[in-house]
């Protein structure tokens, strides 16, 4: 009788052991995000930004692209634009206006600082903007042919017919659309540069950075800040190698981005 007993205590004693948690399981894992998820989140960012940006653009009067490449005479309206490169320089002349791309640099920072512009070699697009009574002329420019990372430079010259001033801006993995803006709806034309922060390889965080330049009577972009001094930006963080993560938007801007 004794030993049935004693049977019976350790059958109880094991079944009470195997229903107590396992101290080694596993704690649930932060939720992984689908490529799928994050390419669609990334696309609805953009897409916003897009639909506010579209809000604000000035519409060019005249756009040509170098379709041949090699187009060195532009017709723009009523202006002639002319494009000399040479293993040295390069130079443009807008109507009577030479000047030379060599010593030019760009007002934003474009990836780790602001950029020469001698880099470019070629233009691949010219817009004609007009807006109360001036007008303005843009040119995007880059190298060619490119090779790695240079593929994915830009430049934009941003040139005020009435004062003759030029205005460089660069990017670097970012939207290169030639545009110019009116957020304010006054006599100021508004400019958005592009800032790409981060390794280019994605191993880090990156962050597309868009800061407001506005020009001022001189023909001159000047970086736009608030009553309290902080700059105007928006920022698009995106996590590359980080599947827990997803992209980010955050603003600080001159008009509320719906």
């Amino acid at each position: 009788m004794n030993r049935i007993l004693t049977i019976l205590i350790l059958t109880i004693l094991v079944s009470c052991e195997n229903k107590k948690p396992n101290s080694s399981t596993t704690q649930p894992s932060e939720k992984l995000v689908t490529k799928a998820e994050m390419l669609e989140i990334e696309t609805n960012i953009n897409d916003k930004l897009k639909r506010h940006f579209e809000l604000y653009r000035i519409k060019p009067s005249i756009e040509i692209n170098n379709t041949e490449g090699n187009q060195t005479d532009i017709q723009l309206a009523n202006h002639k634009i002319k494009w000399f490169d040479k293993d040295d320089e390069t130079k443009i002349k807008i109507d009577n206006d030479l000047f030379t791309l060599k010593d030019k640099v760009t007002l934003n920072i474009v990836h780790y600082g602001k950029d020469s512009v001698d880099f470019t070699n070629n233009w691949d697009e010219i817009k004609l903007f007009r807006n109360n009574d001036r007008e303005y002329i843009g040119i995007r420019m880059s190298f060619s042919p490119c090779t790695g990372l240079g593929c994915s430079v830009d430049y934009f010259l941003i040139y005020d017919v009435k004062t003759k001033t030029k205005n460089f801006f660069g990017t670097f993995r970012t939207d290169n659309e030639l545009e110019l803006f009116n957020f304010s709806n006054d006599d100021k034309i508004d400019f958005v540069a592009k800032t790409f922060n981060g390794d280019a390889h994605g191993s880090t965080p990156i962050e597309f950075i868009y800061e407001l330049y506005s020009m001022d009577t001189n023909g001159q972009f000047k970086e736009q800040k608030d009553k309290g001094g902080l700059t105007y930006q928006i920022k698009h963080t995106t996590f590359p190698n980080d599947t827990t993560k997803t992209d980010e938007l955050w603003e600080h801007w001159i008009a509320k981005i719906k």
